[in-house]
């Protein structure tokens, strides 16, 4: 039946369909100014979607970044909120992406999803985006690992494993860290240390002010 009504749809919206944009057209039109500097955007899998961060996204990602950074073997480093090349119909913007290689590697193009070691996104009002969108596209790259900061479910999800190709890609493995508990930070088979939730996320409880 479902099958009928796609067809059917098909069918009927034959002279409608959805214009999918390429990486390089992206790029063509964040240098033309056709979309502004501040507007912060990403293409994934032909469409371009517009991000809004609140406080409680942006502390995650700064409050990681820092944790992470400071935690570092040599021959990693921490990107934040800047975007990977994937391929010619996607560049993600991970919230916080630790790289191989030095910063300096990258003066003129950025790194590729598959020189990532870990990846990470904050989701805040970004369920399908992270869960679903994200989980398969990193995993299609052979990223390691990839974490999902809940703030809504106060929990860490961890990602890791990769198979598959392409739509079809996945993580083997699931693990989520309820906020008091601290997840492992794996490279390239490597513990280097451990990040807990609750430091992640604000607090249940708003401080009262004076």
């Amino acid at each position: 039946m479902a099958t009928d009504i796609q067809a059917e749809a098909k069918t009927l919206d034959a002279d409608r369909r959805p214009y999918r944009f390429t990486a390089d057209q992206l790029w063509r039109m964040l240098k033309a100014g056709i979309i502004p500097d501040e507007v912060d955007v990403e293409l994934l899998r032909g469409r371009i979607y517009r991000m809004t961060k609140r406080e409680p996204h942006c502390f995650a990602v700064g409050e990681l970044a820092d944790r992470l950074r400071g935690m570092l073997p040599d021959g990693f480093h921490v990107r934040e909120e800047k975007p990977l090349s994937h391929d010619q119909r996607s560049i993600p913007e991970p919230d916080v992406a630790v790289v191989r290689g030095a910063r300096a590697d990258y003066r003129l193009e950025p790194p590729s999803t598959a020189r990532a070691a870990l990846l990470v996104e904050v989701c805040a009002s970004t369920r399908t985006g992270d869960y679903r969108d994200k989980v398969r596209l990193y995993a299609s790259a052979g990223v390691p690992t990839y974490w999902v900061v809940d703030v809504d479910g106060r929990k860490l999800d961890v990602y890791s494993e990769p198979q598959g190709s392409g739509r079809d890609a996945s993580y083997a493995r699931h693990a989520a860290f309820p906020e008091g508990e601290a997840a492992p930070v794996i490279l390239d088979g490597r513990e280097v240390g451990r990040v807990a939730a609750r430091d992640l996320l604000p607090p249940l409880e708003q401080p009262s002010k004076s």
